[in-house]
């Protein structure tokens, strides 16, 4: 939460709007192309939970040393797959960029954020064997201090009037520390062993791949569908347009980012307590956890929405000014999606995965076109409202009716 105050105040004076909105672009691509990780770092959360759940340390060990095997090629290979076009694409011209300078500084920082995201592909892996073993305060505290280091070093290179790929160096990079020292945690846990490493690959490959085709298929559908927001308003409206999205954005994140850190660890307590029968611990902590989210998201964002005007004002430096009408819609988005992640957390730790890549697809294939037309006229306004009435359309409509049985089977079913 401090990088994200620190991210805003500290740089849209000096930046300006456009080269901010610049920095905003590459930084959403993260989740966007979180992706490229073919499912496997949310497959190895249920898998490793199962095996933990048994009680078998052998099966943890073979499952986590495979996994991160498998991240640490994949993620080679992106960093490779992504630097390619870094250094090709007319960036310039994708971004609606004047300044050639401008343009330069765009696609060195898409070669600083290919191979940092590179990187990130593996380090993540290892923060979700963590997750799995129901030790999320772990991952939370390796997290919390490379973040720490990641405001230092934004605060440095703030002071220094950094370029946007030191921006990112300073920030994605340091960030991306916390999933190598959980690799060295694990290495000492003796839990990954470089030993047995390609035997362990070669065994875990079609369990992790299968689950993680489903996995992929739902991240394709989210990068589609909510991952893309800043690189639709780049393209249909230029970077300056993507500032006031990206500043809004993160003010509204102060309303739902405490309940996605409560609700994170729960997916790995739903798995173990689906191995386990335990319909009662699944049925009582969706309840508490869909109330507690909705209830204080919608809480903390009327008080955003209020006061909104003033503290961008002041955060920015009256650098960039959001219209109401933006924080408006941002205030009713935060609170269907603080809703939504609460369910989306219970669905991955059950296993109801199919059926979240039949929503996903029917949501894209609703919102992309609407977004699309409505961010052409209306910017950022008309893109959060063509999300918010796709998502009324698609997930909250089909999961009430089409789905409805299956989603709700492992809290109805009688515990045994």
């Amino acid at each position: 939460m401090l990088l994200i105050v620190l991210g805003v105040s500290l740089t849209t004076n000096y930046l300006g709007t456009t080269r901010f909105g610049v920095w905003a672009t590459f930084a959403s691509m993260t989740a966007m192309l979180s992706l490229l990780d073919l499912g496997i770092g949310n497959a190895l959360v249920n898998r490793v939970a199962h095996a933990a759940a048994d009680g078998d340390p052998n099966a943890v060990r073979r499952i986590a040393t495979g996994g991160a095997g498998l991240l640490a090629a994949i993620g080679m290979a992106t960093a490779v797959g992504l630097l390619v076009p870094a250094l090709l694409l007319p960036w310039g011209k994708l971004l609606k960029l004047v300044d050639p300078a401008m343009a330069l500084e765009a696609r060195q920082a898409a070669a600083v954020f290919a191979v940092l995201f590179g990187v990130n592909l593996f380090g993540s892996g290892l923060l979700r064997i963590l997750a799995g073993q129901q030790r999320s305060h772990e991952a939370s505290l390796l997290s919390a201090s490379a973040t720490g280091l990641a405001c230092l070093g934004l605060y440095w290179a703030s002071s220094r009037q950094a370029g946007v790929p030191w921006l990112l160096a300073a920030t994605f990079g340091f960030q991306t520390l916390a999933g190598l020292a959980a690799g060295i945690l694990l290495m000492r846990r003796n839990q990954i062993s470089a030993r047995g490493g390609r035997a362990a690959m070669k065994s875990e490959r079609p369990h992790l791949l299968r689950v993680g085709s489903l996995f992929i298929l739902l991240q394709l559908g989210t990068m589609l569908g909510w991952g893309g927001d800043s690189v639709i308003l780049a393209v249909m409206r230029g970077t300056s347009e993507v500032a006031v999205f990206a500043v809004a954005f993160r003010l509204f994140q102060f309303a739902s980012q405490p309940f996605v850190m409560l609700n994170a660890p729960l997916w790995a307590a739903y798995a173990d307590a689906t191995a386990r029968r335990d319909t009662g611990f699944v049925r009582q902590t969706l309840k508490r956890s869909f109330v507690v989210s909705v209830l204080g998201t919608a809480t903390l964002s009327c008080v955003l929405l209020i006061a909104g005007p003033t503290l961008v004002s002041a955060w920015t430096q009256g650098a960039i000014v959001v219209p109401i009408q933006v924080l408006a819609l941002f205030a009713v988005w935060t609170v269907l999606e603080a809703g939504g992640n609460a369910f989306g957390v219970y669905l991955n730790g059950t296993g109801i995965v199919r059926e979240q890549v039949w929503v996903v697809t029917a949501f894209c294939a609703v919102a992309l076109p609407l977004k699309l037309f409505a961010a052409s006229q209306a910017g950022a306004s008309g893109l959060l409202a063509a999300t918010i009435t796709s998502y009324g359309i698609t997930v909250i409509g089909l999961y009430a009716t089409v789905f409805r049985q299956r989603v709700l089977r492992p809290i109805t079913d009688h515990e045994t």
